[in-house]
């Protein structure tokens, strides 16, 4: 059986398992629910766990709406602060150099839709890890799928102790060795090598 797959934002290492196995489907409509892994992420900073959340503009009214209709709240710097918590975090790591031109063009970009980031986001970490899995695309009645194993994953605050990857992460020596994080960690410790180790650990 397939997994479901909704963009989100620099997804977690468990979510690119699911992409390199390539036995997934990405869902194109959906509702958007608050304080989920669809507007937050987390990295590894000096002091251990660290959220990155996007700030989004309210309705004001308790009425569902679709997550491809969430617009950002760009009255504050969250670009500018999110970066700069990236660049704390990871400016030590062995690969972030590499990839932090690429990081400052994605957070230089006019988007002020949650869904158009966040895809922004996957591409980007395709790009990266030389994939190419944005064409398997379906339209279907998504209330069937809101109890898939992927998309209650994607639903809550965040992931733990589904990854059963291990790597050299900057900060292990002092925090110890922190699960469910973004892509990004990976990638700024692994580098090219960050495909071999999901692999490794599917």
């Amino acid at each position: 059986m397939k997994s479901i797959l909704l963009p989100t934002y620099f997804p977690s290492i468990f979510f690119w398992k699911i992409i390199i196995e390539n036995n997934f489907l990405w869902m194109n409509r959906s509702y958007y629910k608050k304080q989920t892994l669809r507007n937050r992420t987390y990295i590894h900073g000096a002091n251990g766990k660290l959220m990155l959340s996007i700030p989004i503009k309210h309705s004001g009214k308790n009425l569902k709406r679709y997550y491809e209709d969430i617009s950002i709240d760009s009255s504050s710097n969250w670009k500018k602060n999110h970066f700069k918590s990236i660049k704390i975090a990871y400016q030590s790591s062995p690969y972030f150099e590499f990839y932090e031109d690429d990081l400052m063009e994605f957070y230089g970009d006019n988007i002020d839709n949650l869904y158009e980031l966040n895809l922004n986001s996957v591409k980007l970490v395709l790009k990266w890890l030389e994939l190419d899995c944005l064409n398997s695309t379906i339209d279907f009645n998504f209330e069937e799928y809101t109890n898939s194993l992927t998309i209650k994953q994607i639903d809550s605050k965040e992931i733990k102790n589904t990854q059963n990857i291990k790597y050299t992460q900057t900060f292990e020596e002092k925090n110890g060795f922190i699960d469910g994080l973004s892509i990004l960690d990976m990638i700024f410790n692994c580098g090219p090598k960050t495909k071999d180790y999901i692999k490794a650990g599917l």
